[in-house]
């Protein structure tokens, strides 16, 4: 195994953590507008959005596993998991920390929302907005690979594609634009 295996892991998880994250937003949205009302199926929406949304948890765990395990930069417990405790670039690595644990906080509720009101959960569910340019910004600050055109590209069609899901959001409301048949 490379010496940089570790390093690799964690850069390829932070972004695929990012891609699914946008994906479960524009998933969300879609649930919540029914703006494709025609030719989805809420049940599947909802199976892909929960599914998006853990796996994005997943991968933000191995890229915190991955930076722990890199020698190269030396990622504690503490600077994982203390916002501004890091000195490798501290204001985009804190604001990393606190995506995650807004990132946990939406992944919880989703799980709890049975027995939590309608109120409290969507106003934490909201808090996804949020996340998702919380880790935009965090990649662009923290990450390594932003100087790969690549990367720019895909960090600029994640970044119109989370745009427009927030504006569709914005324009539609939850499920008030239902036609009286629905």
């Amino acid at each position: 195994m490379s010496e940089k295996s570790w390093w690799y892991l964690s850069r390829a998880s932070g972004i695929v953590a990012l891609v699914l994250l946008v994906l479960s937003v524009v998933w969300g949205v879609l649930l919540a507008t029914r703006a494709l009302r025609h030719i989805d199926r809420p049940a599947w929406l909802l199976d892909l959005h929960k599914w998006l949304g853990g796996t994005a948890l997943v991968m933000t765990g191995l890229h915190m596993l991955g930076l722990y395990l890199d020698g190269y930069i030396q990622f504690g417990f503490a600077e994982l998991l203390v916002p501004g405790k890091s000195q490798f670039r501290p204001l985009g690595v804190a604001i990393g920390v606190l995506s995650f644990y807004v990132m946990v906080a939406v992944q919880a509720t989703s799980y709890m929302r049975r027995w939590l009101s309608k109120r409290v959960w969507r106003g934490i569910h909201m808090l996804s907005y949020g996340l998702v340019w919380g880790a935009a910004i965090h990649a662009g600050m923290s990450g390594t690979d932003t100087i790969n055109r690549a990367y720019q590209v895909l960090a600029l069609v994640l970044t119109m594609i989370a745009v427009t899901a927030t504006m569709i959001r914005i324009i539609t409301p939850a499920r008030a634009r239902r036609s009286p048949a629905s």
